[in-house]
Parts: C-alpha cells; structure tokens; sequence
C-alpha cells in the first residue's frame, strides 16, 4: 500500500504534534506522516526538532518543525500559523508535550514544593489550551478536526509519588471532555489517550538517559497489566492515529487507556498456581 491510502489515509490534512520531535510524540508524527498527513513538530529542543524532521522528510513525509515553548501564548499562535502557512489549515491536532524534569514533580504532596505542581499544570494543561484555542478557529473554519490529548494511566489511577503529574494529566482530560462538548457542532472531534507505560524500540527516539535500565520496574509494571508486558510507542502512536483518522468518526468526548489492561486489572496476587490441577 502506497503513503497515504486506506482506510487510515490523512492524505491532505494538517497536523500539529506538540512535543513531536522525540518519545511518543516522534512515533506519532512518523506515524501520521506515513498516512499522508502534512505534519508540524514542535518542541523545546532545536538539534533534536530538526533532526526529527529530516527523519520525517527523508523517508518521504512531508513535515517542518518550529521550536515552539508551549506555554508561550505568542509562540503557540505563531506555531499554528506558520503550520497553516506552510501547509493548509490544520484540523489535526496532537497535545503530546507533556511535563518532564523538574516539572515531572515526582515526590510526596507534602514536601514537593507548590511550584512543582504549578509548572506540571503549566506545561501539561495550560499549554494545551494553548494550542487548542489557536487551533479551533482553523477547525472550526473547515467544519471538521480532531484534537488527541496525550494523558497517562495516572488520570485514572494513583501511582505512588505521582501526585503533580497525575493532577496536571486529570486536569487535561477535563479539558478534553470539555472541547468535545462545546464544538461538536462545528464537527470538531476531541479525546484523550490514557497511555500506560511504554518504552522505545529498535529506531525509536527515546526522552529517557541511555544508561537507564528499565528491566528490574518492567518487569515488575508488566505484572499489574492483562497484557503480561509494557507497551512501546509504536502502539501508542496507532491507537492516536485511529483516534484522529475518520474511523473514530462517532468517538469523542472519550479516554481511551492503551495499557495492556492495566486500569482494568485490580492489584491482587494471581492464585493460577495455587488452584492445582
């Protein structure tokens, strides 16, 4: 199958994909562009930005890539309009820049400082409002568009030492639901992504240190999920590819986990073996 053909085809829309240029949100970008969508990166990172998009453009996409800091309401409008300057109007939007570093806010609520959970809520929440009411005017202006919020498996569930990540993710999603209330009747399509825990591939970019060795929390993350493993991003990425092609076109308003059954699944010992024969 040629770029851009069947049922998942994007073949002339636009898209954004915020924090696209590596991690989920490069899987994403790749994954749209391989459908034939016009895809705009953003992200803080310059080097990285551009290397995503000559990645994207010389495996035959077409992409550019802005560096853009979310919570920068100039900067997000101008990263919308240069997309539909380049490009043609976007109706695809991905809110994938999410908190990370400091702004991750890993600790305890009572010793983690407030600033750690207004920075998470900045970048995670405000940004995406950001870039949504840039967006929805153009979406509005075509009659259509579809906006995927990258959330966690954190909005839905607590995770320990989690408490500013897992706000900022729930805050996100009510925004979501929100979106898709208010402008169905301009056939604009809102969800969210509940992720779950997922690690790179051979050829994928990675967010995480290359020393970091995941197999020790893995295998013990891969317990708590039906799946029996962690995800990777590409499963990520086609879970918000058919959530932003019209193959969802009757889905909005929803959080959709992508975790190997982990929400699904209560943490309790599995008695298999002890029932016998």
């Amino acid at each position: 199958m040629r770029q851009g053909e069947g049922a998942d085809s994007l073949t002339g829309r636009v898209a954004i994909v915020t924090g696209g240029s590596s991690g989920i949100g490069f899987a994403i970008a790749t994954r749209l562009a391989a459908s034939g969508a016009a895809v705009m990166i953003s992200g803080r990172n310059a080097k990285t930005g551009l290397a995503a998009q000559e990645a994207l453009t010389g495996s035959g996409g077409v992409a550019a890539f802005l560096q853009t800091d979310v919570t920068d309401e100039v900067a997000v409008t101008e990263l919308v309009a240069q997309a539909a300057r380049q490009f043609g109007p976007p109706t695809l939007l991905v809110n994938n820049a999410g908190p990370s570093g400091d702004a991750f806010g890993l600790g305890l609520v009572h010793e983690l400082p407030a600033s750690a959970f207004a920075d998470a809520m900045n970048v995670g929440v405000m940004g995406a409002l950001l870039c949504c009411r840039a967006v929805l005017p153009h979406m509005m202006a075509q009659g259509r568009g579809a906006i995927v919020n990258i959330s966690a498996i954190a909005a839905a569930r607590a995770i320990p030492l989690m408490g500013a990540y897992a706000m900022c993710k729930a805050a996100l999603e009510a925004l979501g639901r929100q979106v898709a209330n208010d402008y169905a009747r301009h056939g604009v399509r809102c969800n969210n992504l509940q992720v779950g825990t997922v690690r790179p591939q051979a050829g994928d970019v990675s967010t995480l240190p290359d020393t970091f060795d995941h197999g020790l929390l893995d295998r013990a993350i891969a317990a708590t999920t039906m799946a029996g493993r962690v995800g990777n991003y590409a499963e990520a990425a086609e879970a918000a590819l058919f959530l932003l092609s019209d193959r969802s076109s009757f889905i909005t308003g929803a959080s959709i986990p992508v975790d190997g059954g982990a929400t699904g699944k209560l943490a309790y010992p599995d008695y298999t073996d002890a029932m016998g024969d």
